[in-house]
């Protein structure tokens, strides 16, 4: 198929990572026997460079940047096409358009310094969404329909543990058991237990699991599907 074709359309280019440039040349390449960039093929690339770039992991503004396409030399043989009208926007909006498009190239628009009301200290989604509940006897109806939406597991837990200080009863601390698995002494100078103990990798609990009776926790694997106990189902705790 990837032989026959002659255009590819690669939409939302901008946040795609350089490498993934970099690997469909070098395969388009290597299928066509053909030293031209991308095998010799159409390659159109739409996305606007003012939204999001790739997203790098914890990764500074410098990295993310050093990401992008345009940072490549294969950025040079591209040949850019510049829209300058907005097809979808209504006659009534055409200022609103404008408006964003002068943002967007840096030429309108000034620092906006935020109200305290926008920052609100951790405990105020907590208190709005809880305040009206007995946890000491909280029901999963009174439950099932409230939740705290964070941009990252970091302050995910932060919330987490400021509701369990909140609930009463005592706390009960679990802890993991890292190791790695290398039998090569370098290995185990490079990653300490105690390094491996900071870390939370996307999928697995933290090196101190604290949790209460009645507190709400989240299934990380399929444990019984037949039985509802699938990854993500939300369970309370009842005993410990």
């Amino acid at each position: 198929m990837l032989l026959k074709t002659k255009l590819i359309v690669w939409d939302e280019a901008p946040m795609t990572h350089v490498h993934a440039f970099l690997a469909v040349d070098r395969l388009l390449q290597d299928l066509t026997k053909c030293k031209e960039p991308f095998g010799g093929k159409v390659i159109l690339l739409g996305g606007d460079f003012r939204q999001v770039l790739p997203v790098i992991l914890r990764g500074s503004r410098t990295l993310t940047v050093a990401s992008s396409l345009k940072k490549h030399a294969l950025w040079l043989k591209f040949h850019k096409l510049y829209l300058t009208k907005n097809m979808r926007a209504l006659e009534s909006e055409r200022d609103f358009g404008a408006w964003l498009l002068d943002i967007g190239e840096k030429k309108s628009g000034s620092t906006i310094q935020l109200p305290l009301q926008c920052y609100p200290s951790i405990q105020d989604p907590i208190h709005q969404l809880y305040s009206d509940i007995d946890v000491s006897s909280v029901t999963p109806q009174e439950l099932k329909g409230r939740a705290i939406l964070t941009v990252n597991n970091e302050l995910s837990m932060e919330i987490n543990n400021k509701v369990l200080e909140f609930m009463p009863g005592n706390e009960t601390v679990y802890k993991a058991v890292d190791m790695i698995m290398s039998e090569d002494p370098q290995d185990q100078l490079t990653f300490p237990e105690e390094f491996l103990n900071s870390l939370t990798p996307t999928g697995l609990p933290p090196y101190e699991l604290k949790l209460k009776i009645g507190c709400i926790v989240m299934l990380l694997r399929n444990l019984a599907p037949s039985k509802g106990l699938c990854n993500g189902t939300r369970l309370i705790i009842t005993k410990l």
